[in-house]
């Protein structure tokens, strides 16, 4: 008999063990999932944002281009159909790997020079489900892209760091 209650003093330990066991692995299981994934959303973000900056450096050409040929600056639209500007970008405002892409022109007037601007800005910000951090800016008023964490850049905001800077 004292065999018998040994045994099932044992099973007993050793379920208790195999419970503390799974009460452990569970929530460390969740966090390295959680990681994992957090790790993947950030290199999303890096890659949309590369992408971003990929495509407003090919608009800044473009657009100079655009500019030495027709004497002002154009649209999307007018890039494209003088075969200057290919991209993936789609839809009204261009839209490409999760950034939106906002192409102002101001023709030239007696007071002030032909202009440029491009904003791109993350189609969704916060925390799950962003597809970028940050905003850009490029224009014709400004050397370079500028950036801004919280809110669509412009002129004013600072220059991104080049790898020159580092």
């Amino acid at each position: 008999m004292s065999d018998s209650s040994e045994s099932k003093r044992l099973w007993r330990t050793a379920l208790v063990v195999a419970g503390v066991g799974l009460l452990v692995l569970l929530p460390l299981s969740w966090l390295a999932l959680r990681m994992w994934d957090d790790t993947v959303r950030r290199r999303l973000i890096a890659a949309n944002e590369s992408s971003a900056l990929g495509s407003l450096e090919a608009i800044q050409a473009a657009e100079q281009l655009y500019f030495e040929t027709h004497g002002r600056y154009g649209t999307f639209k007018e890039l494209a159909d003088a075969g200057i500007f290919q991209t993936e970008l789609t839809g009204d405002p261009p839209v490409g790997h999760g950034y939106a892409f906002t192409l102002r022109v101001r023709p030239k007037t007696e007071t002030e020079p032909a202009a440029y601007s491009v904003n791109a800005d993350p189609v969704r910000t916060g925390e799950r489900d962003a597809t970028g951090r940050r905003h850009f800016y490029i224009g014709s008023d400004v050397t370079g892209v500028r950036f801004n964490e919280t809110r669509p850049a412009t002129k004013d905001d600072k220059p991104r760091p080049t790898m020159r800077d580092y």
